[in-house]
């Protein structure tokens, strides 16, 4: 029983980060949700930023996870790129932010340690970018005309700025537009 409390309160608070920011959720949000007081909370989590440090850790290594199994399932990378990029659509019906941009929007208020984390998110998919980019031009799939790095980020904010822009809007097509107009270029 207590393995699954914590694991609903790393899921909830995590919802609770994409949908409105570390700084809009406290321990009585979370007991609300999972029914449970705020001391059992403490008892996992001793503080919010304990708690935000681990949702981050998880939501790092899942998605690590994720991008191996692209990597395995697919050999293109023109394959491997739209793969990536339909997991910005997770949360989306729910107008939840990747957990990344949820945190980045808030940068300067998170704790230094969540601060660090938040840039390693987002150097884990520039690495993965670079290394799907750079094999691509390699095997002659890809041209571009600049680095391999320069195209990862290209994608990446492309990808980060849709996915806001789809979500205020609440049209998906919205996320994708400026990715597949780079993709085309390719």
């Amino acid at each position: 029983m207590v393995a699954n409390t914590r694991s609903d309160l790393l899921a909830e608070a995590e919802r609770l980060i994409r949908q409105g920011g570390y700084s809009a959720f406290s321990y009585a949000d979370l007991a609300n949700k999972i029914g449970i007081t705020k001391a059992s909370i403490h008892y996992h989590f001793p503080s919010k930023q304990r708690l935000a440090e681990e949702v981050a850790e998880q939501a790092i290594a899942r998605f690590v996870e994720t991008l191996a199994r692209i990597e395995g399932e697919e050999a293109s990378a023109l394959a491997r790129l739209r793969l990536y990029s339909q997991l910005f659509l997770e949360g989306f019906d729910d107008n939840l932010r990747p957990l990344c941009c949820a945190l980045s929007s808030e940068l300067v208020v998170l704790p230094e340690s969540i601060q660090k984390m938040t840039t390693r998110y987002f150097n884990v998919h520039l690495e993965w970018l670079t290394r799907v980019v750079d094999a691509g031009i390699a095997q002659g799939e890809l041209r571009w005309p600049g680095t391999a790095q320069g195209l990862a980020k290209l994608l990446l904010t492309t990808l980060e700025g849709g996915s806001l822009l789809a979500r205020a809007h609440r049209n998906e097509a919205l996320l994708f537009a400026g990715f597949d107009q780079v993709i085309a270029q390719l």
